[in-house]
């Protein structure tokens, strides 16, 4: 008899212990493959750390410490490049590169319209102004100013470094790869439910409570996504990253925060779900005898 009742506990075990494993691959999967489906995050980040304020900021002091040699007052490009015109073109760019993400054949397209012309305008005016002929020389220096702009522009844009990860081929691998992360949360969370009715259906004798070893299950669930981002957040961890870049440093580490949130407030419904299991288990097997 006892041999028998340490083969069931043995069994159960084992069978606890995958949960634990299917349950964590469910919810990891789940919000990596919505990480890689849908923008919000990353729009929703830029929006809360202020972050088109921010590089703002830092393109007024680009183009301000170029006047000296351009000549070209900032005021040129500042009127035009306004906080808002910012704050639009940083959530189009994360727009563009999702729909890639999503195996889109689109490539992300700066809208320098306003700029082009408001910089045209100041050639005009000041080729009128010295009487200096609108030739050749004088298209080919406007282009030159409009293509170092979109230069500059583009690549203070490029808060999440979209750029770098298409350089070093990251991006280009991410493709379509949502697709997989999806068959493995419904895999994970299939098979979840499975080992849930085994483990229900292998107390018809009331040994530990019906839902016992569910409980224990999403307990240590709770256990492993509560104590590393509790942690996190209480030692503000990712504040330490060397970003050098305030926009950068601001929009990655607002989404490296909130995934860690995400991560404890699953852990804390995890562990409630589970202690409630487990005592209620407990409790019925008691009243029972």
């Amino acid at each position: 008899m006892t041999d028998g009742f340490g083969r069931r506990l043995l069994l159960r075990v084992l069978l606890t212990i995958l949960l634990t494993f299917t349950v964590l691959g469910t919810l990891i999967s789940g919000y990596a493959g919505y990480l890689l489906s849908s923008p919000q995050v990353c729009i929703t980040q830029i929006e809360k750390q202020n972050v088109a304020e921010k590089v703002h900021d830092s393109i007024e002091s680009y183009f301000t410490s170029q006047y000296q040699t351009t000549a070209i007052p900032p005021e040129t490009y500042l009127d035009v490049i306004t906080e808002d015109w910012i704050a639009d073109q940083l959530a189009n760019r994360v727009r563009s590169e999702y729909e890639r993400l999503n195996n889109a054949d689109l490539l992300y397209h700066l809208d320098m319209t306003d700029l082009e012309a408001a910089l045209t305008q100041f050639f005009s005016d000041y080729a009128e102004e010295i009487n200096y002929p609108k030739d050749t020389v004088y298209e080919e220096k406007l282009q030159e100013t409009i293509e170092k702009a979109r230069t500059e522009l583009t690549s203070q844009l490029d808060v999440y470094h979209f750029t770098t990860m298409q350089n070093a081929n990251i991006f280009n691998k991410l493709i379509g790869k949502q697709i997989y992360l999806w068959l493995l949360c419904g895999g994970c969370g299939i098979l979840s439910v499975v080992l849930i009715a085994v483990l229900v259906l292998l107390e018809r004798k009331g040994e530990w409570g019906k839902l016992y070893f569910p409980g224990c299950a999403f307990l240590m669930n709770g256990i492993f996504l509560t104590v590393p981002t509790a942690w996190a957040l209480a030692t503000s961890y990712f504040s330490g990253l060397a970003i050098k870049v305030p926009a950068v440093y601001a929009a990655l580490t607002g989404v490296l925060y909130h995934c860690t949130r995400v991560g404890l407030i699953a852990g804390i419904v995890l562990l409630v779900l589970g202690l409630a299991a487990v005592l209620g288990s407990t409790i019925a097997k008691r009243m029972a005898r």
